[in-house]
């Protein structure tokens, strides 16, 4: 992504009804041959049938259906198998959960990743998921939810020894390892780019320690100028006031000729994920979203760019590979070179 520009990534389908491995191949050329800045996918490792209810982050609820079996796409394999059919395009996880993977065999699948791809991985992190959502995976993986952020940090200073030392060693509270020979090293140095979800001060003090980029949801425009000034704020404590920072939004998509079209097609979705979070009502959800014609959307990206935003992540509503493609034209033709 170009420094100075606004940048658009598009979210895979590697959940839900559509996953398969056809979609995410013919998603990701497409969108690689259309110029958007990145592909990005999320991480879980249980998926039930009520994540794919109320998570619906490819697709939409319109899709669901009872006897529809859950289904997944691991974040790290599915970037893999698409750093081999794209070439110019970033790959991207948002966010990965750190605290329950293995740091040393994680590290070593993220620089094998960067270096498959010619260093084109964009490395967001996160501490996982509440309860409350209906994530399941610390449970079966046997990892406390009460540590997660210690526990995030101590794995991300581990990898980054595995990334940046020749003979790595590292002794931690979670994780020690003896000096050792571990390669390949990443292309991009010292490591791949780091972004951070979520937008908690916990969150925020992690991000300042080891981030580059910072990628929160559900804000509107008005939200951002606050939390931007407390992420400068944490990364000043630490010495780092001067560098460089990314602002992403994984922001939920649907546009249409018209706006009445859009809002149709998204409706459905916008309550469940309203229901099924911490948006409180549908509105505030469209707000925080891009759902309307070219020109609304082109409107509402030109007011999150100047609260702060450079790059979307776009989570389109579709409900079929085809209307994704569609909408991945549309707002390719008229939305991306209306803001360039």
């Amino acid at each position: 992504m170009t420094a100075g520009r606004v940048g658009f990534g598009v979210r895979l389908p590697v959940a839900g009804p559509l996953a398969a491995p056809g979609a995410i191949a013919e998603t990701a050329r497409t969108a690689d041959g259309l110029g958007y800045d990145a592909l990005w996918v999320h991480d879980y490792i249980v998926w039930t049938k009520e994540l794919d209810r109320t998570h619906v982050s490819c697709g939409s609820s319109e899709l669901i259906r009872e006897d529809q079996a859950p289904l997944f796409f691991e974040s790290l394999t599915t970037l893999a198998f698409v750093a081999g059919i794209t070439s110019r395009i970033r790959l991207g996880t948002a966010v990965l959960c750190v605290p329950y993977r293995n740091p040393v065999v994680t590290a070593k699948q993220i620089a094998n990743l960067d270096v498959l791809s010619g260093g084109r991985l964009i490395l967001g992190v996160g501490v996982g998921a509440r309860r409350s959502t209906h994530n399941q995976d610390f449970e079966v993986l046997g990892i406390s939810r009460a540590d997660k952020y210690a526990r995030t940090r101590d794995h991300l200073r581990a990898m980054r020894a595995v990334w940046t030392m020749e003979k790595p060693s590292y002794q931690g509270r979670y994780v020690s390892f003896p000096e050792t020979e571990i390669a390949p090293k990443p292309v991009q140095r010292p490591h791949p780019p780091i972004w951070f979800g979520g937008s908690g001060p916990q969150t925020i003090d992690l991000l300042a320690e080891f981030g580059v980029g910072w990628l929160p949801t559900w804000f509107d425009p008005d939200t951002y100028p606050a939390k931007i000034a407390e992420v400068r704020a944490a990364l000043a404590a630490r010495g780092r006031g001067d560098e460089p920072l990314a602002v992403g939004d994984e922001i939920v998509v649907c546009i249409a000729p018209t706006d009445e079209e859009a809002r149709a097609a998204s409706r459905r979705t916008v309550e469940t994920l309203s229901s099924g979070f911490t948006v409180r009502t549908a509105e505030q959800a469209e707000a925080s979203a891009l759902i309307g014609s070219p020109a609304t959307i082109a409107r509402k990206v030109t007011a999150f760019a100047e609260a702060g935003v450079t790059h979307f992540e776009l989570k389109f509503v579709y409900r079929s590979v085809a209307h994704l493609e569609e909408q991945l034209r549309l707002f390719a033709r008229e939305v991306v070179s209306a803001v360039a």
